[in-house]
């Protein structure tokens, strides 16, 4: 009878099993053991991690969302255009740019200043007091001709539009004659007999001026675009040289008067000679 009582007491144990519940890392179930079996039994699949499925899906979802294509282009490595224009009251003239990596710029004008354009900058200056109308009239004898040269750096802070800052140096080469006369009167103030009217110079002025402006291009049709700035010119220094035109009978005296005269017209330039510039281009971009 003992052994039968053994026999009984030990069949519930064997008829147990034990049950693993966790999920492996790899989010299979984990295999039970069947005593009466003898071997590990597979549970069948249970409920699917919902953290893996999140994270399954987020990864999906991202690679199908569409990337910027304008981001992902490349900026151009180089490009310049070449314009016809004018720099209103500073000159007519050409215009040629080239724009770097990163909407770095570079550009530079040649061009020649107008009579019409100097009395602009002569009636501006008079009109808000910088000087008189005889140093107006002798600055229209001495720029009978002239040459501008201005060259400048600027950025296009922004891919997508034509908004640009640009400063720059600016030279003037200022070439004409005056008279005794006017030089005199422009000096002193005080008007002289006619006769000097006879006695002429030669005057040569350069002027280094800084440039500043705020620009905008638009794009017309492919590669037609005009150009549009507004800005100023402020000049910070000059040199002017004034020699007679004739045969002096008193060098010295000459020179004195000749030296006088570069004084004063280069203190009127530094002084005096700044101006608004409302530019206009046309052009061909490449």
């Amino acid at each position: 009878m003992v052994p039968m009582l053994h026999r009984n007491i030990q069949r519930p144990s064997e008829e147990c099993a034990v049950a693993v519940a966790d999920v492996d890392v790899e989010g299979e179930p984990a295999p039970t053991y069947d005593a009466r079996m003898g071997h590990p039994r597979r549970r069948r699949p249970g409920r699917v991690n919902g953290n893996l499925v999140l994270a399954m899906a987020l990864v999906a979802a991202v690679s199908l969302v569409p990337t910027n294509a304008r981001a992902d282009e490349p900026e151009p490595h180089w490009t310049g255009a070449v314009a016809l224009g004018t720099e209103l009251p500073m000159s007519i003239g050409v215009r040629g740019q080239v724009e770097a990596p990163f909407r770095l710029r570079l550009s530079t004008t040649l061009g020649v200043m107008p009579g019409p354009y100097v009395g602009a900058i002569n009636g501006f200056l008079v009109g808000v007091g910088a000087y008189d109308r005889a140093t107006a009239d002798l600055i229209r004898e001495a720029l009978a001709t002239s040459l501008m040269w201005r060259t400048h750096l600027g950025y296009r802070p922004f891919r997508a539009h034509g908004f640009t800052v640009e400063a720059g140096y600016g030279l003037v080469a200022l070439g004409g004659g005056a008279s005794a006369a006017a030089l005199i009167t422009a000096m002193t103030g005080q008007a002289v007999p006619d006769q000097a009217d006879a006695k002429n110079f030669q005057i040569g002025s350069a002027l280094h001026m800084l440039d500043v402006e705020l620009g905008w291009e638009w794009v017309l049709f492919r590669h037609l675009f005009v150009r549009a700035a507004v800005g100023g010119a402020f000049t910070l220094g000059s040199s002017t040289t004034i020699t007679p035109d004739f045969q002096p009978r008193a060098p010295r005296g000459v020179a004195i008067f000749t030296r006088a005269g570069e004084r004063y017209l280069d203190d009127t330039y530094r002084s005096y000679v700044f101006t608004p510039v409302v530019s206009m281009w046309a052009g061909w971009a490449f």
